[in-house]
């Protein structure tokens, strides 16, 4: 059966999903570039976008997988040389990398990661708009301008402003929702098997967190389909069954990628579970509303005042049928009513109350209104009853969430014109479609459709230019854009490095990040799954962190330099300028006849300076007892006793304020313990030992001083013995050291004995032979890595494979047989049914 132009039906419904989806695309992004001019934020203006993690945490993953892309990344997929000493990368990857459209950063230069960002960005909320506009075609057949204007209304909604744009990974849930009612959809069908699996494993690979949320938004959507479908109870359940076993083909398709993902977050740095206070109903009700901001502290409700009214006349069109109304009204009072209760909000959330942006699933009940509103005008547009029902409804959430401290001066006018905008433009249509002269009168009712059109665009584009103002002063900017002086560091370090031979430590003066969006190799990293047992040690040792211990910041300390083998040092000097400062530094792997005994940590008066000499493997601090003095000001004043001339250091890792030494020059502690920020100060240099040997130590606290420690807060460095050590160091350890992307060799002098001491951290997934042996988990060293050496071997390999990785692999294989297995067994029963 073909239509009058000689296409095939499918052809034509094709082409009719095809427009509003591109147009829906085009939309979207002219948009969200628009709001963007009109801010004065980057590329377009001088403003930074990187607000809050954008800046600290995805843009430097950006940009070392732009590294790994472009082969200048020391490490690859699976491991990390450049942060935390080196870290496994793949779990990394998946979290925030996964997306296919993360691939787009290769295309563009490396001083440019922020506009690919950007850009990548632009294309996911552009991409969920055009996926929402094809489903609602696919769903039902409808008008197709309609469809488009409700594709720019999920595309560019509350969520996707405020929470979406910030952190570009959840954005792929934003794409997945409507992608998982289409396999839903394809399930009630019996059609694209295949397709359907695929679907799901690429959005679970992109963002598990969000496709989680999708997938039991998928769930309900499809149970709603089957509730209002006409087909027998038989071929129901069927299709439930299908929807299943397509979710659960599709999740170990990419279990290579999950279950590393899963292992390392048992084993990352725990952070205390948030506390849900679910806001308050006027709050809540005003997120539905234009123009309002809560930055994260409320559910981002918003889809426009367009589908929002049309959602709202749903229950009143007689053309829908009442099984169809029951079911949809039911099913978005209980999503709305799950955001509110906090089991299920615990639910959402994968049963881990998240700290900040307490309802990230809210692009879910975006997605439903959407729905709703795309129900009540498929069938046939809402009439004068319905049209009053819905403004109804309208004006009550407006009552209710009067009072609301979110809405903004304009955002009643703005309700109030595209409400009014919306009931005459659906009259004129209505009307001109009730009598038969003027039904085929076309030009008012495109013109009617494109006003609609230009109040959704303009409506949308006033909410994300609010959103984004107010997000800039409660946030501020976390990093500027890719400038001069990074560019200037950037290849300071690249100058500097000789990596394996020494690490270059970038430090962490822009970022936790640094190590990655600079190069070279240090101790920062700033990622949710940052090992504990490496958390320890760092802290241990008397490296500061932020964040609940998961983002790790750089020690200027002689000492750990030595033992993590940094041999040249970035500090920043005058007006941000880059300084490299060389020193001489161990091998990466050296050898030690034994392994000192493991050092008690006191959590009140931790010795940082016993732990690095255990590490190091000689005495090199005087670590002397002192007396301090409190005054009526709550300034602390310590004294002690040290040989002149060795360095005297400070560490008060939970003191925040400020210490110097002898009306010397103002050191920064930086521990700080408030609701939603838990920070460390790290180990701080305080400067020379005067001849009398006398070290006088002054604290300025801003808040009340807590946390000094009773003994062990105050150290004297030796520098000329440290200088022994590490020449004794030099002497006995590797001769060469060779790094691959997660692997390291080390060539050892004739006759080593004892262990090599690899100065990388001990987590789990590394393997180690010696001598061209069996490879063995390798022993843990305070942290670090212990290979026992036999004697008669010169050689050690180590080589690291991300836990979980061979698991998923044997399942995803399976995974990927049972599929093509099912698609065979269904082209040959289809082939058969043909042939009889």
């Amino acid at each position: 059966m073909t239509s009058e132009d000689g296409d095939s039906p499918g052809a034509v419904r094709r082409r009719s999903a095809l427009l509003p989806a591109v147009v829906a695309f085009v939309l979207v992004a002219a948009v969200f570039a628009t709001s963007g001019i009109i801010r004065g934020t980057y590329p377009f203006g001088s403003l930074s976008r990187s607000t809050n993690d954008l800046g600290t945490q995805y843009i430097p993953f950006f940009a070392h997988l732009w590294d790994v892309l472009h082969g200048r990344a020391q490490g690859d997929l699976l491991f990390n040389w450049q942060s935390a000493f080196g870290v496994g990368f793949l779990a990394d990857f998946g979290v925030d990398l996964g997306s296919p459209l993360s691939l787009l950063v290769g295309l563009f230069p490396r001083d440019r990661i922020d506009l690919a960002v950007y850009v990548i960005t632009t294309l996911k909320l552009s991409l969920a708009a055009a996926a929402m506009a094809a489903l609602l075609m696919k769903m039902r057949p409808g008008p197709r301008w309609v469809a488009a204007m409700l594709g720019v209304s999920y595309g560019v909604c509350g969520w996707a402003l405020d929470d979406g744009s910030y952190v570009p990974m959840w954005l792929d849930g934003l794409i997945a929702l409507p992608m998982f009612f289409l396999v839903a959809e394809w399930s009630l069908r019996r059609t694209n098997r295949l397709l359907s699996v695929l679907v799901v494993g690429l959005f679970w690979l992109s963002n598990f967190y969000t496709a989680y949320m999708a997938t039991i938004a998928g769930g309900l959507y499809l149970l709603a389909r089957v509730l209002t479908s006409d087909l027998r109870w038989s071929l129901r359940l069927r299709a439930i069954v299908r929807h299943g076993i397509s979710f659960v083909l599709g999740m170990a398709l990419v279990a290579p990628i999950l279950l590393p993902i899963i292992t390392t977050n048992r084993a990352a740095t725990p952070s205390p579970s948030g506390i849900f206070r679910p806001s308050t109903l006027d709050i809540y009700l005003s997120r539905l509303l234009p123009l309002t901001e809560g930055v994260g502290r409320t559910a981002s409700l918003y889809v426009g005042t367009v589908a929002l009214l049309l959602a709202l006349t749903m229950p009143f069109n007689k053309f829908v049928p009442w099984r169809t109304k029951i079911v949809w009204v039911i099913t978005t009072v209980l999503v709305a009513w799950s955001f509110r209760w906090a089991p299920t909000q615990h639910f959402w959330h994968a049963f881990d109350t998240p700290n900040g942006s307490q309802y990230r699933e809210a692009f879910v009940l975006c997605g439903v209104i959407v729905v709703v509103a795309w129900v009540s005008v498929a069938n046939k547009l809402p009439g004068p009853i319905a049209l009053l029902g819905g403004a109804a409804l309208l004006v009550l959430i407006v009552v209710l969430a009067n009072g609301s401290p979110l809405l903004t001066d304009h955002s009643l006018t703005v309700l109030i014109v595209s409400g009014a905008v919306t009931l005459v433009a659906f009259g004129i249509i209505w009307t001109l479609r009730r009598f038969p002269r003027t039904r085929r009168v076309k030009w008012p009712v495109v013109a009617a459709f494109a006003v609609l059109l230009v109040v959704v665009a303009m409506e949308t584009t006033w909410t994300a230019v609010i959103t984004d103002q107010y997000r800039g002063k409660v946030l501020g900017a976390s990093a500027a854009p890719w400038d001069d002086k990074q560019q200037a560091r950037y290849d300071a370090l690249r100058a500097a490095g000789r990596w394996p031979e020494y690490r270059t430590e970038p430090g962490t003066s822009i970022t936790p990040n640094d190590p990655m969006l600079l190069g070279g190799q240090g101790a920062g990293l700033y990622s949710s799954l940052l090992p504990h047992s490496l958390n320890e040690t760092l802290t241990d040792l008397g490296f500061g962190w932020s964040g609940y211990g998961r983002a790790s910041h750089t020690l200027d300390n002689p000492v750990t330099d030595a033992i993590f083998s940094v041999g040249a040092r970035m500090r920043l000097v005058g007006s941000g300028d880059p300084s490299i400062t060389r020193s001489e530094a161990p091998p990466l792997v050296t050898v030690r006849r034994r392994l000192g005994a493991a050092i008690a940590v006191d959590t009140n008066a931790p010795n940082a300076y016993a732990v690095q000499e255990r590490l190091l493997g000689s005495t090199v601090y005087e670590v002397p007892k002192y007396k301090g003095t409190r005054f009526e000001t709550g300034d602390v004043k310590l004294v002690a006793a040290c040989t002149p001339g060795t360095s005297a250091y400070l560490f008060m890792p939970r003191v925040g304020g400020r210490a110097r030494l002898a009306d010397g020059r103002w050191h920064e502690l930086s521990a700080t313990r408030r609701p939603g920020i838990n920070t460390n100060s790290a180990m701080i240099g305080l400067g020379s030992v005067p001849k009398t040997g006398v070290v006088l130590i002054e604290l300025n606290f801003g808040d009340d001083p807590q946390g000094i420690p009773p003994t062990n807060a105050i150290g004297c460095l030796n520098t000329e013995a440290l200088a022994k050590v590490v020449r004794r160091l030099r002497a006995s350890g590797a001769t060469d050291v060779e790094a691959g992307g997660h692997s390291l060799h080390a060539t050892l002098r004739p006759g080593s004995t004892g262990y090599a001491v690899v100065s990388i951290p001990k987590i789990e997934g590394w393997t180690c032979s010696v001598g061209g042996g069996k490879a063995q988990v390798p022993r843990d060293y305070g942290g670090l890595i212990a290979v026992p050496l036999t004697g008669t071997a010169d050689r050690i390999d180590c080589t690291f494979v991300p836990p979980g990785l061979r698991r998923g692999l044997a399942i995803g294989a399976a995974a990927a047989v049972i599929t093509l297995g099912l698609v065979l067994i269904g082209a040959v029963r289809r082939r058969r049914r043909a042939a009889s």
